[in-house]
This record gives C-alpha cells, sequence and structure tokens, in this order.
C-alpha cells in the first residue's frame, strides 16, 4: 500500500519533467529560428 503514494509521486514529477524539457525545447527551436531570419 505505500507503493502507491510512490508511483503516484514519480509519475507526476516525470510529466512535470517532460513538459519542463518540451518547453525549453521549444523555446530554443523558436530563438534559432528567429536567429535564422535575422
Amino acid at each position: 500500500m505505500h507503493l502507491v503514494p510512490v508511483i503516484l509521486a514519480a509519475i507526476s514529477l516525470s510529466g512535470i519533467l517532460y513538459s519542463y524539457f518540451k518547453i525549453v525545447s521549444s523555446i530554443r527551436s523558436m530563438s534559432s529560428v528567429q536567429g535564422k531570419y535575422k
């Protein structure tokens, strides 16, 4: 029964990390595209 909160915390943490990396990658690609057009 103690594994359930650990699993839920791991899932939420991985989701936060995944969204964080997606945001960072999209910002980096946007900045690189803007740099190409300058």
